[in-house]
């Protein structure tokens, strides 16, 4: 089981993530943006709980407002006090899962961790998978419809992206990565493979015996990832 990151360990990663976007918990009224006290926040935990239902039973574009508001048993006024729109309800959510990622522990990978640095890693990354395949449907298909949210996914990837290349080259000036790899590539090509994969195996095309588990998963990629970048641990 991974270890829970340290406050030192996961600051480069938090600071890089409330670059692209921070969650800022308020409740807007009579145009005026007001700091949420306990009650206003389980009021929109409730909101986000029900948007999440709504989601995953109608799909994105099929869901309204109002039928968020429904199932949050409050008033879409009361849904808008919180959130501008679905997108926004959508970000909501995934910074959820974000938060989660960055907060179980380090997500940079240094290659003098070896090949259990790189299964911490892509297990933590298999994890947000595992535990919330309907999230990750509709981050998919919000994707491909929505171009700020496709953006930000983007922006999301890029971040991860920079992080590996970083890595990669200070392997390859140490000696530990084959040294004729193009970083920038290598980086693209491996995260793509992996963010497929776990979309496939946890979404799209569920295994007929079950989904493996997180920890499987990264110890998988992993075994393949050391073999491609010709790791010397």
């Amino acid at each position: 089981m991974s270890a829970a990151a340290s406050p030192e360990q996961v600051s480069e990663g938090v600071v890089a993530f409330q670059r692209i976007f921070a969650e800022r918990v308020v409740r807007r009224d009579s145009g005026r943006e007001l700091p949420a006290g306990p009650k206003a926040r389980r009021t929109r935990a409730a909101i986000l709980e029900a948007a999440r239902s709504e989601f995953r039973d109608r799909g994105y574009q099929r869901t309204t407002m109002n039928d968020v508001a429904a199932r949050a048993g409050v008033s879409q006024g009361t849904v808008y006090q919180y959130f501008r729109d679905r997108s926004d309800l959508v970000v909501a959510i995934i910074q959820e899962g974000l938060r989660r990622m960055f907060t179980r522990t380090d997500a940079t990978w240094r290659p003098a961790e070896g090949t259990p640095g790189l299964e911490r890693i892509l297990t933590n990354y298999a994890l947000g998978f595992a535990e919330a395949p309907d999230v990750v449907r509709v981050w998919e298909e919000v994707s491909h419809i929505d171009e700020d949210m496709a953006a930000l996914r983007r922006s999301l990837g890029r971040l991860f992206e920079e992080s590996l290349e970083r890595s990669l080259r200070e392997g390859q000036d140490a000696g530990r990565i084959a040294s004729h790899l193009d970083p920038g590539e290598t980086t693209r090509a491996l995260c793509a493979m992996v963010d497929r994969y776990c979309y496939v195996t946890y979404v799209f095309d569920v295994p007929d015996g079950g989904a493996p588990s997180a920890e499987e998963t990264g110890r998988l990629l992993a075994t393949i990832w050391t073999a491609a970048l010709g790791l010397e641990s």
